[in-house]
């Protein structure tokens, strides 16, 4: 991440700023003013909706927005139904922060590992339950999560191999998925499970 950051900042140098930082200032200060009124609108607006809701009048409920994300290694969308679709792209190799920050958002908890494969050190039933997994043609690995089947305080745990990593091994196995309890203390090695 910091190789990022000192990409961009070698790439801003020569950037100068003409203007004056009072000036900046003083229209942060105004946006935030005009925020504020938007926000006293917005909840004024909201009160007026629940009190139609609540004395029978038209309800404008609608399903969240949910989490949409492409990437170059993963896609994560919601579903109309409450799953998550997630595509794993075998080409690139993900960042696994990135991935768990995304299904985060999406009402996941996860640990993602590369190239390390973990297990709970207690046997979670309901699995089959939570996720189910396909390939397409171009080898992209699809993942259907369901949170609600998820059991409560348990979080998704994934190996996910490299297609670099230990080549000469006979096992097959891309990923490797389970569940865990948030607190666990995972049993992880980094040798392919067979």
């Amino acid at each position: 991440m910091n190789d990022v950051f000192d990409t961009m900042r070698e790439s801003m140098e020569g950037v100068h700023m003409h203007t004056p930082v009072e000036r900046i200032v003083a229209a942060g200060r105004a946006r935030r003013r005009r925020k504020v009124t938007a926000i006293a609108a917005g909840a004024a607006v909201a009160g007026g909706l629940s009190l139609a809701v609540a004395t029978g009048g038209p309800q404008v409920n609608g399903p969240p927005a949910g989490v949409h994300v492409q990437l170059a290694a993963f896609s994560v969308n919601s579903n109309a139904d409450g799953t998550v679709t997630v595509k794993l792209t075998k080409e690139q190799t993900l960042d696994p922060a990135t991935l768990e920050s995304t299904l985060a958002q999406a009402g996941i908890p996860a640990d993602i590992r590369i190239n390390e494969f973990c297990n709970s050190p207690v046997d979670i039933p309901g699995f089959d339950k939570v996720m189910s997994s396909s390939k397409e043609e171009g080898g992209q690995v699809v993942i259907t999560v369901d949170p609600a089947a998820m059991p409560p305080g348990t979080k998704i745990i994934a190996g996910i191999r490299t297609s670099d990593y230990l080549p000469d091994s006979p096992s097959k196995l891309g990923a490797v998925f389970g569940l865990a309890h948030v607190d666990d203390t995972l049993q992880c090695s980094t040798e392919l499970p067979r």
